[in-house]
């Protein structure tokens, strides 16, 4: 897969590259596809520096226009025809009258259906030399001569021209409206069967071929227009600007600038941020500048600055969730009691004989996260303090531990979810205080090294394995992630 071009970045950042977009199991209507580049409206805050950065190709735009069309084709098939009458006049014969009516469209044939950014705010749907064809009855009345039977009308070169303009509505949803709508029809041919007497209808055929040509004319881009606004619209509010991430967080997906257009990308800036569901208040971490120049091999590229991940930890931090607490039986292999302490404080051993240790691990100071080239990396400084826990349930303090280690995240994404893998290496211990003298922790070191790898480390992947929501629309499915980790480097 050929990787992004290079350029100056100030930020480090994580690059999720889509190749493909596929519709979930629910097979949300196709037309709503296109409701993923709402994804890119208009801004909902002041202008500041994203943490995360969704950009659509071309080829997603393209992806997107050829799924909206089956149903877009299916809503113009709907067109109805009404009946309608009138009277001629023939020389030598005299006036008579027609009836045309049960017309119904048998088939919207859209050949090269396109979708182009503007140079604003908008997009463009064109379709050109689309097809229509419509069947129905007729008949005729000439004095006492009465005539009837079926036709089948041809209506060719259809094109359609319709502005989409993305915008946003004070509770923050995006809107997305038909500003503009055109239609143009070049030829309308009708076929006459069932009569003898059909030679009548062919002497006045273009009368009532550019009445049909108006009709449909008219009806087209009401269509298009109902279908943005009836379909479209609704299904652009399940695009979220708050994703709940569970009980705990949740992340504010809101878009902090106007959004960018040019002749390749569509490209929405959004805030990225976790926040504590308890309390929102202003992050104390600021958002990296990213530059970047994405790869039009792709359908949807996403840029996300450390930023995103550091919220993370800031929130679940503040919440007071960032938390581990190890009790008496860890498994059926180990048992943490004060014998366990024998070796290494015979007093505590002595004083509460063969009773429950507790260990409460916990950071201290919210952990940062970087991005590297090789990936996310972190340097936790993490605390554990021990307790004795009596009969009654009363903990007794024994000591606090400082550890220090070095960490790696691996991140991927499954289900529309950003999953991670954390691996850590070797804990360093430091005794800060105890209550019952001093010991060597050297001795407690490779306990310690097995404890956390074996007891702590499953439980904080197991909740990274759960993952964290990415910002898209209900039904739409990403697949084919490939990630790239960027930090500061030079020109190429």
């Amino acid at each position: 897969m050929p990787a992004f071009p290079t350029v100056p970045i100030r930020g480090p950042e994580v690059w999720a590259a889509l190749e493909d977009m596929a519709w979930g199991p629910d097979n949300v209507r196709k037309w709503s596809t296109l409701a993923l580049l709402a994804i890119m409206g208009t801004a909902l805050t002041a202008a500041t520096d994203p943490g995360f950065v969704a950009m659509i190709s071309q080829k997603g735009l393209d992806f997107a226009c050829q799924q909206g069309m089956v149903v877009l084709q299916e809503e113009l098939q709907t067109i109805n025809v009404p009946d309608f009458s009138g009277v001629f006049k023939i020389k030598h014969l005299g006036k008579g009258s027609y009836e045309f009516y049960s017309m119904a469209v048998n088939g919207f044939h859209i050949p090269n259906p396109e979708m182009k950014l503007q140079p604003t705010d908008s997009l463009q749907l064109s379709i050109k030399e689309a097809s229509i064809k419509i069947s129905g009855k007729w008949k005729t009345k000439k004095n006492f001569l009465k005539a009837s039977g079926n036709f089948d009308l041809s209506v060719e070169g259809v094109s359609i021209f319709a502005d989409l303009t993305l915008g946003s509505d004070p509770t923050g949803h995006i809107t997305i409206t038909c500003s503009n709508c055109d239609s143009h029809i070049d030829s309308v041919h009708i076929e006459i069967s069932g009569s003898m007497l059909g030679w009548l209808i062919r002497l006045f055929h273009r009368k009532i071929e550019t009445s049909l040509k108006n009709i449909i004319y008219k009806k087209i881009c009401k269509i298009v227009r109902n279908s943005v606004s009836s379909k479209l619209q609704p299904y652009v509010k399940t695009l979220p600007v708050v994703a709940r991430v569970d009980d705990v967080t949740s992340i504010d997906y809101s878009l902090v600038a106007p959004m960018i257009t040019t002749n390749q990308f569509l490209k929405g800036q959004l805030k990225g941020q976790f926040f504590w569901r308890g309390h929102r208040g202003p992050s104390p971490i600021d958002p990296p500048e990213m530059k970047f120049v994405p790869s039009n091999d792709y359908m949807l590229c996403m840029a996300i600055s450390d930023y995103f991940f550091n919220t993370a930890v800031f929130a679940y931090q503040e919440s007071g969730t960032l938390k581990i607490s190890l009790g008496n039986r860890l498994d059926t292999r180990f048992k943490l009691n004060t014998d366990f302490l024998k070796p290494f404080l015979p007093k505590v051993a002595k004083m509460f004989p063969s009773m429950g240790v507790q260990l409460l691990i916990t950071a201290p100071s919210t952990p940062h996260l970087s991005i590297q080239p090789s990936g996310l990396s972190l340097n936790p400084k993490l605390e554990t303090q021990a307790f004795v826990v009596l009969p009654n349930a009363t903990l007794v303090p024994l000591f606090l531990l400082g550890m220090k280690t070095n960490a790696s995240l691996d991140v991927d994404a499954e289900e529309n979810r950003l999953i991670g893998e954390m691996k850590l290496g070797r804990l360093l211990l430091e005794l800060k205080r105890s209550n019952f003298g001093s010991f060597k922790v050297k001795l407690l070191e490779d306990v310690i090294n097995y404890l956390i790898p074996t007891m702590v480390l499953p439980k904080i992947n197991e909740r990274l394995r759960r993952g964290f929501p990415l910002p898209l629309p209900a039904g739409i499915q990403v697949i084919n992630f490939v990630f790239y980790s960027y930090q500061e480097f030079p020109v190429a």
